[in-house]
C-alpha cells in the first residue's frame, strides 16, 4: 500500500489493481488512507480494490466496504474438483473419454455421499473445501475407499478449525480490550452456552479465565459490535449467529448455526487436551451448574457429559458432589450429566456401577438423583434395573414431596414396557412401606390420564392395553383400588375415573371394559363400594344426568351389595 501512495511509483493508466491486505495492513487503513488512494487512482485513470478481513472495521469504514459473499460450499467443491480432474478419465471409459465420467464422479460419488453432503451443508469455509478437494483429487477414491478417506480427514479438519479458534495468537489476532485468556475462555463459553445471552457467556468466560470464581461485575449493557467481533474472531464469527432478543440482558444471544453444531463438542475436546486441566474445566462447569439460570445449568451439565471420556473418574466425582446438593435444580443437572454419560456406550458399565452404589447407600439426595436420571432417559437403556432401583428410591421419606420416582416409572412405561410396569406396581401396592404404596398410586393416577392413539382415541390407554391383552385387567384393578383408597391420591383418582365413564358413554366396548374394571375394584371392598355409591349419586349424577352408563354402574353396586 505504501508503494501505491508513493509519488515515485506511477500507476499505468487504464489498469485495475487488486491488493490483498494482511491483518496488520487492515488495521492501518483509515478514512484518510482511502481518500488518498482514491485520489491517486483517479489521477492515474486506474481502479483499485483492497481485499482483506474488514469484518471488525465495518462500523469505522461504513459506506466503503463491500462484503464478499462466498459461493455455497457445494458449488466451490464442484468447480474445484472438476478443475482438478480436467483431462482425466475416472470412470474406466471404453474408447474415447469425453469427460462425462468426471461429472458423474463429482455429482454422484462425491457430492451425493452422505458424509460429504452433510459436510458441505455445514458452515464450511472455501479454504477447507479446497483442502478436501486436494485430498480427493490425488487418488480419486470411490465407495468404501472414499468413505474411509472422509472419516479420516473431516474430523481432523474440524479439530484444526477448533484449535485455530482457541489459539488466539495463531492468526496474529490482537484483542486489545481483553486478555488472551479471557478471549479464549469466551470462545469456549460460546460452545458450552450456545443459545444464551452474550452477557451470560461473558460472565462465564470471566469465571473460567480467573479460576478463583470471584463474582464478575454484572452488566446489562449490550456489547458494541466491534467488541463482540474481537471476542469471537473471524473463524468462530462465521460459525455462530447473533440473535437480537430484547427480552434478555444485553439484548443479544449467540448460537451456532445448524451446520456448525459439530464444532461445539470439538472445541470442548481441544480445550481439555490443549488448554485447561480436567479439574479446572470440571470446577468451572460445576460452578455454572450451581448458578441461578436453569438454561445455563442444563448447558453446563451437557458439557460435562460430552467430555466425560477424557477423565471418567473426575467427571463421576464432580457429578457425585452435584448430586448431593440440597437444591433440586442442581440435582436435576447432575441427572442430565449421568444420562449424557450413559448415552456413550464405553461409559455405560461405569455409570451403572455408580448408580448401584448410590441406590444401595443411605444418601437420600443421591437416590433422588438416580430417580431423576431414569426419568430423563436412563429408563430407555435399563428398564429392568429402573423398576428395581426406583422401588428402592421410593422407600425414602424424602420422596413424599417429589415426583422423580413417578416420572421414572412413566418413562419405563412409555418406552414399550407397560407389561412390566403394571405387575411391578401391583407388587408395590402390597409393600409394607407406605411411601412405596403411595408411589404406585401416584403412577396409576398419571397413567390414567393417557389416551390411546387414533383411531381408538376414545379409549383410555390402560383399557386399550387390557383389550390388547398387553396387561391384565386384574392387575389394573388392584392398582386402581389403591389409588382410589389412599387419601393423598383418592380425590384426583375418582375425578379421573368419572372422566373415563363420561368418555365411555355411548361406546359399548369401552363401557363394558369400564364396568369390568369397576367390578374387580369393588369386589370384596365394602369401603370402596360405599365410596363408589357416594360418587355416583353426589358427584357424577349431577354433572352427567343423562349418561346411561351410570345406570349400569348402579346395577353393579346393587349386585355387589346383595
Amino acid at each position: 500500500m505504501a508503494d501505491l501512495l508513493g509519488v515515485d511509483a506511477p500507476l499505468p493508466a487504464g489498469h485495475g489493481y487488486v491488493l490483498r491486505l494482511n491483518e496488520a495492513a487492515v488495521r492501518e487503513v483509515d478514512g484518510f488512507t482511502l481518500v488518498a488512494l482514491a485520489a491517486r487512482a483517479e489521477t492515474s485513470g486506474s481502479t483499485l480494490i483492497l481485499v482483506g478481513d474488514f469484518s471488525r472495521r465495518k462500523h469505522d469504514l461504513v459506506g466503503h466496504i463491500v462484503e464478499h459473499r462466498s459461493a455455497p460450499a457445494a458449488e466451490v467443491f464442484r468447480a474445484q474438483l472438476r478443475q482438478q480432474l480436467t483431462g482425466q478419465c475416472v470412470g474406466w471409459c471404453t474408447g474415447t473419454c469425453e469427460g462425462r465420467c468426471v461429472e458423474r464422479y463429482v455429482d454422484e460419488d462425491c457430492v451425493g455421499h452422505p458424509l460429504l453432503s452433510a459436510y458441505l451443508a455445514s458452515e464450511t469455509r472455501p479454504g477447507d473445501v479446497i483442502a478436501i478437494v486436494a485430498t480427493i483429487a490425488r487418488t480419486v477414491p470411490k465407495g468404501g475407499a472414499l468413505a474411509e478417506r472422509l472419516e479420516q480427514f473431516l474430523p481432523l479438519q474440524l479439530r484444526e478449525r477448533a484449535a485455530e479458534i482457541l489459539d488466539v495468537r495463531r492468526r496474529g489476532e490482537e484483542v486489545d480490550a481483553f486478555p488472551h485468556d479471557e478471549v479464549r475462555a469466551f470462545r469456549l463459553s460460546c460452545a458450552v452456552l450456545a443459545g444464551q445471552p452474550v452477557t451470560e457467556i461473558h460472565q462465564a468466560a470471566q469465571r473460567l479465565a480467573r479460576f478463583d470464581f470471584q463474582e464478575p461485575a454484572s452488566t446489562g449493557a449490550p456489547f458494541r459490535g466491534s467488541m463482540l467481533d474481537a471476542l469471537l474472531g473471524s473463524t468462530l464469527g462465521q460459525a455462530v449467529t447473533r440473535l437480537t432478543d430484547p427480552r434478555v440482558p444485553g439484548g443479544c444471544r449467540i448460537d451456532f448455526s445448524p451446520g456448525a453444531q459439530p464444532l461445539r463438542s470439538v472445541l470442548l475436546d481441544v480445550a481439555w487436551t490443549e488448554w485447561w486441566s480436567p479439574k479446572q474445566l470440571l470446577d468451572w462447569l460445576a460452578d455454572l451448574i450451581r448458578g441461578d439460570s436453569p438454561a445455563v445449568r442444563q448447558a453446563a451439565a451437557g458439557a460435562i457429559g460430552w467430555s466425560a471420556t477424557r477423565d471418567v473418574q473426575a467427571a463421576l466425582d464432580a457429578v457425585g458432589e452435584l448430586a448431593r446438593e440440597r437444591r433440586a435444580g442442581v440435582r436435576q443437572a447432575a441427572a442430565i450429566v449421568l444420562v449424557a454419560m450413559a448415552m456413550q456406550p464405553g461409559l455405560r458399565t461405569r455409570i451403572r456401577a455408580e448408580l448401584d452404589q448410590w441406590v444401595a447407600g443411605s444418601a437420600a439426595h443421591l437416590r433422588d438423583t438416580v430417580a431423576r436420571a431414569y426419568s430423563l432417559g436412563l429408563a430407555r437403556l435399563w428398564p429392568e434395573s429402573a423398576l428395581v432401583q426406583l422401588r428402592q428410591v421410593a422407600q425414602a421419606r424424602m420422596q413424599r414431596r417429589n415426583n422423580s420416582v413417578v416420572r421414572g416409572l412413566v418413562e419405563v412405561y412409555r418406552n414399550g414396557h407397560a407389561a412390566s410396569v403394571l405387575p411391578a406396581l401391583v407388587d408395590w401396592t402390597s409393600s409394607a412401606d407406605p411411601e412405596v404404596r403411595l408411589h404406585a398410586a401416584r403412577t396409576l393416577r398419571v397413567l390414567a390420564d393417557r389416551w390411546a392413539e387414533p383411531p381408538r382415541e376414545h379409549w383410555p390407554e390402560l383399557l386399550h392395553l387390557v383389550d390388547q391383552r398387553t396387561i391384565e385387567l386384574a392387575d389394573l384393578a388392584v392398582v386402581w383400588a389403591t389409588a382410589l383408597s389412599l387419601p393423598r391420591t383418592a380425590y384426583r383418582s375418582w375425578r379421573t375415573l368419572g372422566f373415563w365413564l363420561d368418555r365411555a358413554d355411548q361406546q359399548p366396548v369401552v363401557a363394558g371394559h369400564c364396568l369390568d374394571l369397576l367390578r374387580h375394584v369393588i369386589a370384596g371392598q365394602p369401603a370402596l363400594r360405599h365410596r363408589l355409591n357416594h360418587q355416583l349419586h353426589h358427584v357424577w349424577r349431577p354433572v352427567m344426568p343423562h349418561h346411561d352408563l351410570l345406570d349400569d354402574v348402579q346395577l353393579l353396586i346393587d349386585e355387589e351389595t346383595r
